[in-house]
């Protein structure tokens, strides 16, 4: 009980933290009205925390001459010590907060299904206290505002304009069709006359690939567009064709056998998936958990050229 009574009466003498802060920014800004207005307090209020903390330590922290505020010696042996306590409350309350906000991800459908949603317990795992709240997307937003907190991993070479952007995975592009297919491409020339799978109408993947082939023309080729990637590849296991994509998050499908690869060649595109965020949310520690976490996810399972 004594013990408690001596805890109490420690905590009892400290000042308030109001009043910390007060000083603190007067000292910061050399004036009661900036003070007022960046705490959002009244100018009296300011001089009344002001003579609060003075009263507190019976000595002057402050004195005014004409316009100008300027520390006392006892307000400069403070203002360190004042200075610190309030920025490490400031950092423990933004930890504390942040701890518990839900970090909003923004992810291409075929990636969240084929990448990130089964590796997801891992996350949950490692940081239990992150909340994600994971939104699906078939394309990206037009436009990325800056001053949103919305995190997205999207596709391209890493060009968002006042955005941060950290690649996760390379493309590597490569052609996939089901186990029953294979015998039926012992060789390129054997694609002739199969349904190749798009997803765009400029045929651009395959366009890509054919060419390190040294194949510039498709007119050899039958051609089905669909609009999602996961459809393609769908299609493709279930024999319809061959489609192409992307090794890694094909990766699942290769290793239990549902796709196969009738063909070595793999194509570095120069492009890849890219973790994009505002510079302001850069610092949620959510979002550092994710990236962490990602970088683990992508050094472990991605694969070489």
């Amino acid at each position: 009980m004594e013990s408690f009574r001596s805890v109490m009466n420690d905590t009892h003498h400290l000042p308030s933290l109001t009043a910390l802060r007060a000083f603190v920014t007067v000292a910061d800004t050399s004036s009661f009205t900036e003070a007022a207005r960046r705490l959002f307090l009244t100018q009296g209020a300011i001089s009344k925390q002001i003579r609060l903390l003075e009263q507190h330590y019976g000595t002057i922290l402050l004195q005014r001459q004409s316009r100008l505020i300027q520390l006392t010696p006892s307000g400069r042996t403070l203002l360190p010590v004042a200075r610190d306590v309030v920025e490490r409350l400031k950092e423990v309350e933004r930890k504390l907060k942040t701890q518990s906000d839900i970090l909003s991800l923004q992810v291409y459908v075929s990636f969240a299904v084929r990448w990130l949603m089964p590796r997801l317990g891992s996350f949950y795992q490692q940081h239990p206290l992150t909340q994600l709240r994971i939104d699906s997307m078939v394309y990206e937003p037009e436009e990325l505002d800056p001053d949103l907190n919305q995190a997205y991993i999207l596709f391209g070479h890493g060009q968002w304009p006042d955005m941060q952007a950290e690649l996760l995975l390379p493309e590597l592009l490569s052609p996939v069709c089901a186990p029953a297919m294979l015998a039926q491409l012992p060789t390129l020339a054997a694609l002739a006359g199969h349904t190749l799978f798009h997803t765009t109408r400029d045929y651009e993947e395959w366009i890509a690939w054919l060419a390190t082939q040294d194949i510039r023309s498709l007119a050899q080729y039958k051609h089905q567009v669909v609009d999602l990637h996961h459809l393609a590849w769908t299609a493709a296991a279930s024999g319809l064709g061959v489609a192409i994509g992307d090794m890694e998050l094909l990766q699942d499908e290769l290793e239990q056998g549902r796709l196969v690869r009738p063909f070595d060649s793999v194509l570095r595109t120069g492009a890849g998936y890219w973790l994009v965020y505002p510079h302001s949310y850069a610092e949620h520690p959510g979002l550092q958990a994710l990236l962490s976490w990602l970088r683990e996810q992508a050094a472990a399972r991605q694969l070489a050229p």
